[in-house]
């Protein structure tokens, strides 16, 4: 199933999985939850169309240029990349819990706990890991708790988007 991402003026890019080719539509009838949406999508592509229509000689059925799919919207401003990547938490305290990094973007990431630990929304912490790249690239960055669902964990990175060796690491990571 593929992530189709919505902008802020709820407009999303589909594309034909007959040819490749692409349209905007208006997802606003769909964003009214919370979280991903999942729609059955039927795509009409009229250079599919005239493809079929030239191939097919004349005979009684008519060639259909109607692609059905399934596709996830997703509101996110970032790409987010599913992993399995060991990583190591630290507390304000210096305290430290092996943690799993399983979902990661250009602001944020998403892991799992490997026992219970004590965090509270809003917290800071430090996140420590190394993405599973050729140079086994060690990312060391400050985040703040976003959400908290039993031993799932999201956190939103203090800063990014600057010129630090990890945000770099990350962009490129997330583009391969």
């Amino acid at each position: 199933m593929k992530s189709i991402y919505v902008n802020s003026e709820n407009k999303a890019t589909i594309a034909c999985p007959g040819c490749g080719r692409t349209k905007v539509i208006d997802a606003s009838k769909f964003m009214n939850t919370d979280g991903p949406v999942k729609i059955k999508y039927k795509f009409k592509c009229d250079f599919c169309a005239r493809k079929l229509k030239k191939s097919t000689d004349l005979n009684d059925t008519e060639p259909s240029s109607d692609h059905t799919h399934i596709v996830v919207l997703e509101r996110r401003k970032f790409f987010r990349k599913k992993v399995d990547l060991p990583g190591v938490l630290i507390n304000e305290h210096g305290k430290q819990e092996l943690i799993l990094v399983n979902d990661l973007s250009q602001t944020g990431l998403k892991f799992i706990l490997k026992s219970p630990w004590p965090l509270n929304i809003g917290e800071k912490i430090t996140i420590r890991f190394h993405l599973d790249n050729t140079q086994r690239t060690l990312i060391l960055k400050e985040a703040f708790v976003k959400k908290i669902a039993g031993m799932t964990i999201s956190v939103e990175f203090a800063s990014f988007r600057t010129f630090s060796e990890a945000d770099k690491a990350i962009g490129f990571y997330l583009m391969n």
